[in-house]
């Protein structure tokens, strides 16, 4: 049966890989070779790179304090022998933090075992977190896309106009349903909002029925 603690590392591993993953695209370096996002000794630490995703002013205030009280979580498991669950994780929190983690149960309290209740307001938690790391990678990456497939429409424009006048005639209509494919999946910057939000749903309803099914 898995502990509390190899719960919580385990949420901390998997949510490390994607905030790698997500820096690495924002900063444009290639992850497998990259010296601070790595799996080598020199990489940054889960801290390090949370606190980088502030730095860069990426990520909005409610999430900053979700990845913040989670890096204090994941810290008092990591490093404090004594917390092997919950309830002693809670005791060594700031008052802030606690106050937020308690905040995050809504349900009745007055016939639930505490341990219980802080277990929900950490799956809760997490929910939040991963929602949000996946929806990002995924947006960035479409958008990431876009901008090769706009780079490529107009170094094949480039192209064409670069040809002989008798060859331009020759590959015009091999030019025009080319060219044509490409920009019909080039989406206009404005939906870029609309999009994310409309992934964020799906995603949220997705992580939502894949979060009752593991505590079926």
């Amino acid at each position: 049966m898995e502990t509390t603690r190899a719960k919580v590392i385990d949420k901390a591993v998997g949510f490390e890989e994607l905030i790698s993953q997500l820096l690495s695209m924002l900063l444009e370096v290639d992850k497998n070779t990259s010296i601070s996002f790595g799996n080598k000794n020199p990489a940054l630490s889960f801290n390090s790179k949370v606190n980088l995703l502030v730095d860069l002013k990426f990520i909005h205030r409610e999430t900053i304090s979700d990845f913040q009280l989670f890096a204090e979580i994941r810290n008092k498991f990591a490093h404090v022998l004594y917390v092997d669950n919950f309830t002693k994780c809670i005791e060594l929190l700031s008052s802030s933090s606690k106050n937020k983690f308690k905040e995050i149960f809504t349900g009745d309290s007055q016939n639930t075992d505490e341990e219980v209740i802080l277990m929900t307001c950490f799956e809760i938690l997490c929910f939040r977190i991963d929602n949000w790391l996946r929806v990002t990678l995924k947006m960035i990456s479409e958008k990431q896309s876009q901008n090769l497939k706009k780079v490529g429409a107009i170094e094949m424009i480039r192209g064409f106009i670069n040809y002989e006048n008798t060859k331009k005639i020759k590959k015009l209509n091999y030019f025009i349903n080319t060219i044509t494919k490409i920009i019909d999946e080039i989406q206009p910057d404005e939906e870029f909002l609309r999009e994310y939000g409309e992934l964020l749903k799906k995603q949220e309803v997705e992580l939502s029925n894949e979060l009752k099914e593991n505590n079926k």
